[in-house]
């Protein structure tokens, strides 16, 4: 059967298939890190009980230097405290504790 000018085919399916994580994967990294407006109301509150500021008033205690950050990135990562709950690196909370 003869593939017209609209038409699927397998080709082209399988190349949609493929741009689909490539689009998520940038969607993902183009959200903020820890962005307060998508927070679930349980880490708003757990925030708030820890007294979670960023940026940091104190330049040499923040997140990237807290044995409860777990991230390896630059920006952001996951905090032990939160629950895994991701965190700019250059926020800080009232139970910071340098790395050893």
């Amino acid at each position: 059967m003869p593939v017209g000018e609209g038409m699927l085919t397998r080709r082209s399916v399988m190349g949609m298939i493929a741009i689909v994580p490539l689009a998520l994967t940038g969607r993902a990294q183009a959200m903020p890190c820890g962005d307060p407006a998508t927070l679930s109301a349980a880490q708003k509150s757990m925030r708030k009980s820890l007294g979670f500021k960023s940026p940091a008033p104190d330049p040499a205690k923040h997140c990237a230097t807290c044995a409860f950050f777990t991230g390896k990135g630059v920006d952001c990562g996951p905090c032990a405290l939160l629950s895994g709950g991701i965190v700019p690196a250059n926020g800080v909370c009232d139970s910071w504790a340098k790395k050893g």
